[in-house]
């Protein structure tokens, strides 16, 4: 498989899409594995370095599988950039588009149910709903005590959250 470190453009996009999306900054080299995967390498190569030796080593996988970059909704004219399951530490810090789940939406997440959302239980001081008014991207990330568990696609009516946990990760309970 190859390789392809980002040149400065590509680079300033997604730097400028994570600080305005999920207010992150990512620390590390974006590489592009295939026409829809980016990787992180935060190793101690320098840019240069890593794109030798990218070119020149047959390498199996390098850094960590960081986003998806989905354009294939038909509705959408941009492509959009979801997180991979195990990206969630990278985003700890995330500020926006983040949705907090109780203990009833992180059980169904990890068994791989999609969760619904009832808008007739959308309170402010209810700690137990999700809070939409913090989500501007299909895209959101889940935290359940302080940790981020994955990624989600809000639909577009923001009445359901859709499940990306791979089925070798689910719970079964």
């Amino acid at each position: 498989m190859r390789y392809q470190t980002l040149n400065k453009k590509q680079k300033e996009r997604f730097s400028n899409f994570f600080k305005e999306k999920y207010g992150l900054e990512l620390k590390g080299q974006i590489v592009k594995q295939s026409t829809e995967k980016l990787r992180i390498f935060t190793g101690n190569l320098l840019e240069h370095e890593l794109a030798v030796f990218v070119g020149t080593v047959r390498v199996e996988t390098i850094g960590i599988y960081l986003v998806t970059l989905d354009n294939r909704d038909k509705g959408e004219k941009e492509e959009t950039i979801r997180f991979s399951f195990d990206a969630g530490f990278l985003a700890k810090d995330a500020t926006k588009n983040v949705l907090e789940l109780n203990d009833k939406q992180a059980k169904q997440w990890f068994k791989g149910e999609d969760i619904t959302i009832d808008s007739e239980q959308q309170s402010p001081d209810t700690k137990e709903d999700l809070k939409l008014n913090n989500v501007d991207y299909p895209f959101v990330l889940l935290k359940y005590k302080d940790e981020i568990v994955g990624c989600g696609k809000l639909t577009q009516d923001k009445d359901k959250i859709i499940n990306f946990v791979p089925k070798e990760r689910r719970i079964k309970y």
